[in-house]
């Protein structure tokens, strides 16, 4: 996996721009796609760069999330929160995508049980 486009594409996703000090996290996350790859072959699928830069992102974002939700504010708690609520939401939109973009990549961690009459 190219880690310099994994960078890059998490400036894009987040607006971080010093992206080094978020090395374990961007670490962590491709490790997270590579672990959930159906064959290793696929490594260097392009497409797996933009999953593992949008898991970074999400996490990126839940940890900023419960980090601002600790600040606390004289008129702005609500809305702040509902903010908070609406980047985790469209973080976790963003990587459901990039999921389906790569369905064909990767492991199915869902199952579904269905009964059959005999």
């Amino acid at each position: 996996m190219d880690m310099q486009m994994v960078y890059s594409l998490f400036k894009l996703f987040s607006g971080e721009q010093d992206t080094e000090k978020y090395l374990p996290l961007l670490m962590a996350a491709v490790q997270e796609v590579k672990s959930s790859l159906f064959r290793e072959e696929d490594i260097h699928e392009v497409r797996l760069c933009y999953l593992a830069a949008a898991v970074a992102n999400l996490r990126y974002t839940q940890i900023f999330g419960a980090k601002e939700k600790a600040l606390v504010t004289y008129a702005g708690n609500i809305s702040r929160e509902v903010d908070m609520h609406n980047q985790v939401h469209f973080a976790e939109q963003l990587v459901r995508s990039y999921r389906a973009l790569c369905s064909d990549l990767l492991k199915e961690n869902e199952f579904v049980f269905k009964g059959v009459r005999g």
